[in-house]
């Protein structure tokens, strides 16, 4: 049993070096495929506003997402999300979740929750999501971000994006 187990401890640690080595030659590339851009949901019901409706409009990470910067300062990355308040009431405690999982979606790596005190019609606020801990290494990931519905809400199809993140060699 100890035998066997230095033979994984070693395998593990040549693991790990091979990947920090790749790392720091810049061998790892990030991809980010956004579910929406491949779905149209504008329906013709969305061209008269609803009094309650809130739209995630975009994602991205400050830095951009770069696997050395990843590796070498992972405290420093910032999860940023626009939200739009796409109907014609102001609404208020709007709670906006993020959750990275990898697994297709079985694992969930970090789930992180914000409040947007006020946002007013055609507003657009930015939820700041810092110090994202750095993830266990996959191949893949999955994110999603949800406007959590306020009351009254109907159309919920623009309260939630799902990206895929894959971490590929070059």
């Amino acid at each position: 049993m100890g035998q066997d187990s230095a033979w994984l401890h070693l395998k593990r640690l040549t693991l790990m070096a091979s990947l920090i080595a790749l790392s720091l030659t810049g061998c790892f590339q990030i991809e980010v495929v956004d579910h929406q851009e491949q779905t149209d949901t504008t329906t013709p019901s969305q061209i008269t506003p609803d009094e309650h409706d809130l739209a995630i409009l975009a994602v991205d990470f400050e830095p951009q997402l770069d696997y050395e910067q990843i590796v070498n300062n992972p405290d420093s990355i910032t999860l940023l999300i626009a939200v739009e308040n796409t109907g014609f009431s102001t609404e208020t405690d709007v709670a906006i979740e993020a959750r990275l999982s990898c697994d297709e979606g079985r694992t969930t790596i970090v789930e992180r929750s914000a409040e947007i005190a006020s946002i007013a019609p055609g507003e657009t606020q930015v939820v700041r999501f810092t110090q994202i801990p750095r993830p266990p290494y996959r191949p893949a990931y999955e994110l999603s971000v949800r406007a959590v519905a306020v009351p009254g809400e109907i159309n919920l199809a623009d309260n939630l994006r799902l990206y895929d993140i894959h971490i590929t060699s070059e």
